[in-house]
């Protein structure tokens, strides 16, 4: 067993001709209210290909069960990597944040481009596809994804996700794909820091604080972050949406371009 939730459970299974290792998330339909959410996140599932989004193996079900077939990482959850960094207090350096958040962004403006909004991302939803430490990652749960085209269709209206990663105008009721880039801002800081930009003893005051919107770099692990990664994380914390960058903005950031370039260079030097 892989893990267990609320509604079943994610196995690993194993292709009787291939040998191929896979994971299969069983979900009990008569623990759901509604089956068209399983349904929404199958047929988000079919139609991405990309490779820093969970890639869809096979689906099918039965009378009592729906059984959605994935492909299988071992590096586990972000969320985890986070916590048990406790030499660095959930610290990453820039470089590795860095890494980690262009690989999100490509999956975010993906998902943009083709009409979709994730609506949950947070490191509980991120996974390393590997352990080797430049692993990749993938961006998995597309639960309460939904199709919206920016400018074309009207604005959402129903507040879903979690309270840490939801931006102001979602819980306003009235948004449109900008609140995904906000929860990767929400991603970027935590990764840098190891705790989130706006807190609270509980959702209503968690919600309370990003309505107010007022998040700083005064607390603890900032001291030594450089300018450039605080004005990364203020593009995407921006509370007017409009003027809150969007994935493909993001990816041009200096920040982003500037690790990668670095990045590249090393690989170059080892040939």
């Amino acid at each position: 067993i892989l893990g267990t939730g609320q509604y079943g459970s994610v196995r690993t299974c194993i292709h009787n001709s291939t040998g191929n290792h896979y994971a299969v998330k069983s979900i009990e339909k008569s623990k759901i209210g509604r089956l068209d959410h399983l349904r929404r996140e199958v047929m988000m599932l079919i139609r991405m290909n990309h490779d820093n989004i969970m890639k869809m193996v096979d689906c099918f079900e039965c009378e009592e069960y729906l059984y959605i077939v994935t492909e299988q990482y071992s590096g586990g959850e972000l969320f985890d990597a986070i916590r048990n960094n406790t030499d660095k207090d959930g610290c990453f350096s820039e470089a590795k944040a860095a890494r980690i958040i262009k690989s999100l962004l490509e999956a975010v403006a993906y998902l943009h481009e083709n009409g979709v909004v994730h609506r949950d991302i947070k490191p509980e939803n991120i996974l390393f596809e590997s352990k080797d430490e430049d692993s990749d990652v993938k961006l998995i749960d597309f639960g309460l994804s939904r199709r919206h085209r920016k400018g074309v269709d009207p604005l959402m209206c129903n507040p879903v996700g979690t309270s840490y990663y939801m931006s102001p105008e979602l819980l306003k009721g009235r948004y449109d794909n900008g609140c995904d880039t906000w929860s990767v801002g929400v991603v970027t800081y935590i990764l840098l820091c190891g705790y989130p930009p706006l807190n609270g003893s509980s959702d209503q005051d968690i919600q309370r604080a990003v309505l107010n919107s007022n998040h700083h770099f005064k607390g603890r692990g900032w001291h030594n972050k450089s300018p450039q990664a605080k004005d990364f994380i203020n593009r995407l914390l921006h509370r007017d949406v409009t003027k809150r960058f969007s994935a493909k903005e993001a990816l041009m950031h200096p920040w982003i371009v500037e690790h990668w370039m670095d990045k590249m260079n090393v690989v170059e030097g080892c040939w």
